[in-house]
């Protein structure tokens, strides 16, 4: 009777740690990765009915990449990733025949003449657009206009971020992901981060998702306005972008997918597969009231992960897309940042039909694609 007993409760005591161990696992996960943050929205957004979609469903893919070039042999790095990108890009078109459209984020405080006239040159054989990217800290609210100034005035020198008729435009990533101090203040200091960039020329933030980080915000798989306020993190929330009405006075955030397996990473050790891609598609990110017209943003750190760009990882990725959704129900647009806002605005203003016809809708080329 002893032995029964013992046997039982043995088994009740293994039971009990197998249960407790299922439970911590995804627990410990949800901390370690500060998913907490954003679940919530993650679980509103999976019970939610989506808009119902009649007729062709265009894909709209930017890829952006926080272009880090550094300082040690960076020209002759610059100079390798432009040509084997070349040689990766011409392998692919979209639906309407035209290459990958990279848009590179140069890194502001790794600043090159050399490597910036480089990929200037390069922009203007159609293979993307520059935008700007900046790891800058210890600022104040006083001090970052100044030094915002300057940087953008860097970037106009050679014809990026600015039109032909002289306005200045440009999308921004944080560097440390840490927008409007919501990192540590040397990795920012500005708590009016949104609103200083906006009076500056910026159109959008594309700094997000950031999985991992207490930067992250709270509302996922969105393209919408953040109010500025006098706290940091403004971003946590916001109203979408949706047909018929439009925002001229808060800056746009413009995310990429977060799911619970995937964060639009392409990366060293994040590559993409199939599934991933789907995932990246079904986040379903769109302008309220436009549900035809479906976003894809994804990232990576092109310097530091060009083994993986350059090896058949993202090759078939590019495949995959024009074999899905490049035909059929599908449409498949490859777009820079800037052409990706554009889309945006032309659908608050009601337009319709083929997003291709936007691309230049409100901000026009760059003076250095001319």
């Amino acid at each position: 009777m002893t032995t029964t007993l013992d046997n039982r409760l043995y088994l009740f005591v293994i039971l009990t740690l197998v249960a407790l161990l299922l439970i911590a696992v995804p627990v410990f996960k949800i901390i370690r990765w500060k998913m907490y943050i954003w679940l919530p929205d993650y679980i509103r957004q999976v019970l939610e009915r989506p808009e119902q979609v009649s007729g062709v469903k265009h894909i709209l893919f930017l890829f952006v990449d926080h272009y880090e070039p550094g300082w040690e042999n960076g020209e002759e790095k610059n100079k390798n990733w432009l040509a084997n990108y070349r040689s990766l890009a011409d392998r692919h078109s979209d639906s309407y025949g035209r290459k990958p459209q990279h848009t590179w984020f140069f890194a502001y405080d790794q600043r090159n003449d050399t490597i910036m006239a480089a990929l200037s040159s390069f922009t203007r054989e159609d293979y993307g657009e520059i935008e700007f990217h900046w790891h800058h800290g210890n600022d104040t609210n006083a001090t970052f206009p100044e030094k915002l100034e300057k940087a953008v005035q860097w970037f106009n020198t050679y014809g990026v971020m600015i039109s032909r008729e002289g306005c200045v435009n440009f999308g921004f990533i944080h560097g440390n992901w840490a927008l409007d101090n919501s990192g540590k203040i040397e990795h920012c200091g500005v708590s009016r981060e949104l609103e200083i960039l906006k009076k500056a020329g910026c159109y959008a933030d594309f700094t997000f998702p950031s999985f991992g980080n207490k930067s992250q915000p709270a509302k996922i798989n969105s393209i919408y306005y953040a109010e500025e306020d006098d706290e940091n993190k403004s971003y946590n929330s916001g109203v979408d972008v949706q047909v018929g009405s439009s925002n001229k006075r808060d800056l746009m955030i413009f995310q990429g997918p977060l799911t619970l397996k995937d964060y639009g990473a392409v990366e060293s050790r994040l590559t993409p597969d199939s599934k991933k891609i789907d995932s990246w598609i079904n986040a379903n990110i769109h302008v309220k009231g436009r549900p035809e017209w479906i976003f894809v943003k994804v990232y990576t750190h092109g310097i530091q992960s060009r083994k993986t760009i350059f090896s058949d990882v993202v090759d078939d990725m590019f495949s995959y897309l024009e074999k899905k959704y490049s035909q059929g129900e599908y449409r498949l647009h490859y777009v820079t940042a800037r052409e990706a806002y554009n889309i945006v605005r032309a659908a608050e203003d009601g337009k319709t039909g083929d997003p291709n016809d936007f691309l230049n809708y409100e901000i026009s080329p760059p003076r250095n694609k001319e």
